[in-house]
């Protein structure tokens, strides 16, 4: 069964009970309050009887509508205005004789109910009855409209529940459809009209507008993903295809020379480590490498430190590192890689011998070089996986060292920067985000 039909199926069964509810009190009110009017009425003939009346019963005056019975002190009925006479129950009998003393009860004579009142004299008693047809006629109408009305007002409420239903599960009927086209066809460009103008601010609303979020934001990291594989295809093309030919020319000239032979195997060295380090950093920017890595409070000028000693075993340029301590709470080796990836690019493009500043201030750091600086129409380009300036495509790398560098700062709540020195150079570095007090 759908929820839309549960929905109406609720309810319905809810304004059935409610009604039903109402109709079963309303009918025992009505019952009470006719049975009352009865009991009145002949509490009043009683009364009349008791007045005028000398010896037998009047053939009717005051009787007209009613029937009466005179019984003895035993019980047994002397006279009375039925067909025939009526039981006496049990508790009438006891009330003869005993003067004062009175009980209403409901009697059955020949198939017909009566309200009947005992009242005891100091010879026997006398018993009233009224007959209580027109009572149980109005009863049983009022049964009767009860139950047609609650029946109506069911069939009323579930056709009002379905059409409820209808446009409460109208969104979700949407989102199932897209949800199941998405896992069907792979294909994220499906909307549920979520694009919040008209939208109902219920529940389902947000749901619907989380949804259309939630299908953009997988096109958009589908879409990364596949330039990414893209950029990455075209990028290691470039060193395998080196490899390759440098591989086919050791086979096919197997008489070279001590000199020459070395000089391919070198390349083949250079471009395998070269190709070694692309493979990496395409591997950090694919599935983010240390996103899970906790965070922990570090220093930054120990960091950086550490990357400069590093830096210089490795190049043999001067790296210095200058700051006070900045302690933050940050993932140790995330922000470790970023500013080695900032150093390794300085020392990249700084072809000169002057050494490759560092600068740690607060929750920044700063690389700074002596090199060619970055062309002014570069700056806002060159932390985009895979780019590279046209003055820097015959440089090794990847392009996706400075990509690092803003994923880092971006994951801790900052961003990264680019500048030009005055008298050459850049300045390439990044922020963190606000630290917890």
């Amino acid at each position: 069964m759908s929820l839309r039909w549960k929905i109406a199926l609720a309810l319905a069964t809810i304004t059935l009970i409610a009604t039903a509810s109402i109709g079963v009190a309303s009918y025992r009110a009505s019952r009470a309050a006719l049975y009352e009017s009865v009991d009145d009425s002949i509490v009043q003939v009683v009364s009349e009887l008791g007045r005028g009346r000398r010896g037998g019963l009047p053939r009717r005056g005051p009787l007209s509508g009613f029937e009466a019975q005179v019984l003895s002190e035993s019980g047994a009925v002397l006279e009375t205005t039925f067909a025939s006479p009526a039981p006496v129950s049990t508790d009438a009998a006891e009330l003869a004789g005993r003067a004062g003393t009175s009980v209403l009860e409901t009697v059955d004579v020949d198939g017909r109910s009566y309200r009947v009142q005992t009242i005891g004299t100091e010879g026997g008693a006398v018993q009233v009855a009224r007959p209580l047809d027109e009572a149980e006629r109005v009863l049983l109408q009022l049964r009767n409209r009860t139950i047609l009305i609650t029946a109506a007002v069911a069939a009323v409420a579930a056709l009002v529940g379905l059409w409820l239903a209808g446009r409460v599960t109208a969104s979700l009927r949407r989102l199932t459809a897209a949800a199941e086209h998405v896992g069907t066809t792979g294909r994220l460009d499906t909307s549920v009209g979520g694009d919040g103008v008209g939208a109902s601010p219920d529940e389902v609303g947000r749901l619907t507008l989380a949804f259309d979020r939630m299908l953009v934001a997988l096109a958009r990291s589908q879409e990364q993903q596949r330039r990414l594989v893209q950029d990455a295809g075209h990028e290691l093309r470039t060193p395998l295809t080196s490899l390759r030919t440098n591989i086919d020319t050791l086979r096919r000239h197997p008489e070279l020379g001590g000199g020459d032979r070395a000089d391919i195997v070198a390349d083949l060295q250079a471009e395998a480590e070269e190709l070694t380090h692309l493979v990496d950093e395409i591997v950090t920017v694919a599935s983010g490498d240390v996103v899970d890595e906790p965070r922990a409070s570090v220093d930054l000028v120990e960091l950086a430190t550490d990357v400069a000693v590093r830096a210089e075993r490795r190049s043999g340029r001067r790296v210095s590192v200058s700051g006070d301590v900045a302690i933050v709470v940050a993932q140790r080796a995330a922000v470790q890689r970023a500013i080695s990836c900032l150093v390794d690019n300085a020392i990249k493009f700084d072809h000169g011998d002057g050494e490759i500043e560092v600068t740690v201030s607060g929750t920044t750091v700063t690389v700074a070089d002596r090199g060619p600086g970055i062309p002014d129409d570069e700056l806002p380009l060159v932390f985009d996986r895979f780019h590279r300036a046209e003055s820097a495509r015959s440089a090794p790398g990847s392009g996706l060292g400075l990509a690092i560098v803003r994923a880092v700062a971006q994951r801790h709540g900052g961003d990264a920067f680019a500048a030009n020195r005055d008298g050459g150079g850049a300045a390439v570095g990044f922020r963190l985000g606000d630290q917890p007090g």
